[in-house]
């Protein structure tokens, strides 16, 4: 297949994603070699086919009626579309974990996820999005909510986790049917108090 044919299919297999589906130069690399595809994503992109969102991920254009322009997909959506790329498993940390559990009303300038993979950081629209490696135990023997969990009371501190902390953290895991039956006998002695305190609210709830 020429280029220019494996051009044309490319583009006819995106024309099927939905409005707003990420991809990235891997998802094509059974058609061609990564140059190839390279290539074609970069010519698609400026014949305005498809949008560029950070280097080797795309988007295909989602026009929001309500707002009379294009949308763009979440800085959410590009981690989670970056772990999958990589086949790394991630989770929100600091203030980002903060913000989602509804400890923070502030939206963080920096999107800090922990990962096991290696650092990375990128740059998407005005926003950093950080990966830190970190120890396995800490995304991989845990559920999604209890290590969300994690990093908001470490990023709280052990000393200034206060009542109303624990509320809002047991009202996340009620609201998340969290059954918080996890083994965390690895993590530290005391994020396992601040554990058994949101239990016990939960139950109260």
């Amino acid at each position: 297949m020429t280029e220019y044919n494996l051009s044309d299919k490319i583009l006819n297999d995106i024309k099927t994603f939905d409005d707003g589906t990420i991809f990235s130069i891997n998802d094509f690399y059974h058609e061609g070699t990564k140059n190839t595809i390279k290539s074609i994503l970069f010519r698609l992109e400026k014949k305005k086919e498809i949008v560029r969102l950070i280097d080797g991920m795309y988007t295909k254009p989602k026009f929001s009626n309500i707002l009379s322009e294009y949308s763009y997909p979440t800085i959410t959506e590009i981690a989670n579309k970056i772990a999958e790329k990589f086949s790394w498993t991630i989770c929100p940390s600091k203030d980002h974990a903060l913000n989602l559990i509804g400890l923070s009303t502030q939206v963080p300038n920096d999107f800090i996820y922990i990962s096991d993979g290696p650092y990375r950081e990128y740059e998407y629209r005005g926003k950093k999005l950080i990966f830190k490696h970190s120890s396995n135990r800490f995304i991989t023997d845990y559920s999604y909510i209890l290590s969300l969990s994690v990093q908001s009371i470490k990023a709280i501190g052990r000393d200034n986790i206060t009542d109303d902390d624990i509320i809002k953290i047991a009202c996340f895991w009620k609201i998340h049917n969290d059954k918080s039956t996890e083994n965390t006998s690895k993590l530290p002695v005391w994020i396992n108090e601040v554990f058994n305190k949101i239990t016990k609210e939960k139950d109260k709830l």
